[in-house]
């Protein structure tokens, strides 16, 4: 089938041919029939089995050197996120938007930190001690060093400091963390302060000069990875902060122009498979050093370029009926990893990585659901509270109405325009 053909049929249009070619993603994108929350669930569901093979010690997560099919994931949640968030930063007053991602994120989190505190971490707790559960129970499990109340304390500001409760995870374990998966929240939410920030300066209604902040800094991301005594001096313990936002910034920033640049960027099957080989060759291409995971390499560059192709899936393929109102992306992201550490603790992993797998998916699945529906779905009812800030209208950058779509209005549809990039 040729590109032409191939473009109307997953779009299922009626137009003509010579109307498909002219296509861009602003008209293309429908806010009501996308299959971005299916792509953020895939995202998600991607992160388990890549956390699998080094939790459960299966093979190393790394991939010729270079990445890991959960970063990689990760990599798209930001870009994704880049794209929807941007509308809302558009749209809204800053206060307004601050509010929506702050509900979105938060109430979700905490809820998590508490559950992994007072249920992960105690099952295993009253497993390792039962002599000293039976003689005082609960009590002696909170009065613990590094205890559940310091647990929950100590992460609440996205940043959890504390990585193990009360001794539950031994060194042995890979990585003796009971989350290991939230640390992207803090950079994500660190995103929507910058976009927060670039629309509160009127910096939003120029996009050429969103687009210069973002080659800005994936200049020195590229200067730094390229350059080898550069790239040594950068390392996860003395830069941590700066590296991951000189990875995600460009990442979220390349999708927040997507958005601004809507009525430019062309709807394109071919652009899309351009797109995806840039991405595979950060895989090959001799830049950054190899193997370590928190490092700089080619593939944090080509990231850049994977956004689109998501967004082209998002818009054509016929799966928009997953998760349009209820998104269980990003309580999969959260609870992922404390059910794959209990899953270990249990001996699941002996049975091999696809069955330690596939458990793994099938029990975070109750806390997904319950997450949406007892925390996330209630929380997101408050982002219409009325605010004594009046809204403002996004920039216009075309004049074709079909190139004006909402991604925070008042349908109830909104959760699936209106998320967030990790699950997230």
């Amino acid at each position: 089938m040729g590109h032409r053909q191939m473009t109307r049929a997953a779009g299922s249009r009626t137009e003509p041919a010579h109307a498909a070619d002219r296509a861009v993603i602003g008209a293309s994108f429908s806010p009501r029939r996308n299959s971005i929350n299916f792509l953020r669930l895939v995202l998600a569901l991607a992160v388990v089995f890549s956390h699998s093979l080094a939790i459960g010690a299966f093979h190393s997560e790394i991939f010729l050197g270079k990445t890991t099919l959960g970063t990689t994931a990760v990599y798209g949640f930001f870009g994704l996120s880049g794209f929807l968030i941007a509308g809302s930063a558009s749209r809204n007053h800053v206060g307004r938007y601050l509010w929506q991602r702050f509900l979105r994120i938060f109430p979700a989190f905490w809820v998590c930190l508490v559950v992994t505190a007072s249920f992960f971490g105690a099952i295993v707790w009253y497993h390792a001690n039962p002599a000293l559960a039976r003689r005082c129970g609960i009590s002696c499990y909170v009065r613990e060093p590094a205890g559940p109340v310091g647990y929950v304390l100590h992460g609440l500001w996205l940043q959890v400091h504390q990585s193990t409760i009360a001794h539950t995870l031994p060194l042995g374990y890979f990585r003796p963390v009971w989350n290991g998966s939230l640390w992207t929240l803090y950079f994500e939410f660190l995103c929507y302060l910058l976009l927060a920030a670039v629309s509160l300066i009127g910096l939003l209604r120029h996009r050429l000069a969103v687009a210069i902040l973002a080659g800005a800094v994936w200049l020195a991301e590229i200067i730094i990875t390229t350059v080898p005594s550069w790239n040594q001096a950068f390392s996860p313990s003395d830069n941590w902060d700066v590296m991951k936002m000189l990875t995600f910034v460009p990442i979220f920033l390349g999708g927040s122009l997507l958005y601004l640049y809507r009525d430019k960027v062309p709807d394109s099957g071919w652009l899309a498979w351009g797109c995806t080989g840039l991405v595979l060759l950060g895989l090959v291409l001799p830049v950054g050093r190899s193997a370590p995971t928190f490092t700089f390499t080619s593939m944090d560059l080509t990231a850049v370029f994977l956004t689109y192709p998501l967004l082209w899936l998002g818009i054509h393929l016929p799966l928009h009926k997953v998760g349009a109102r209820n998104d269980y992306s990003y309580g999969v992201y959260i609870y992922a990893y404390p059910v794959q550490q209990l899953l270990l603790i249990w001996g699941v992993s002996r049975w091999g990585y696809w069955p330690y797998t596939f458990l793994a998916v099938a029990a975070v699945i109750p806390f997904a659901v319950a997450s949406w529906w007892a925390i996330e779905k209630h929380a997101l009812k408050l982002k219409h509270l009325r605010w004594p800030l009046s809204t403002k209208p996004g920039p216009r950058v075309a004049e074709d109405p079909r190139n004006e779509f909402a991604l925070s209005s008042g349908h109830t549809g909104d959760v699936k325009r209106d998320n967030v990039g990790l699950g997230r």
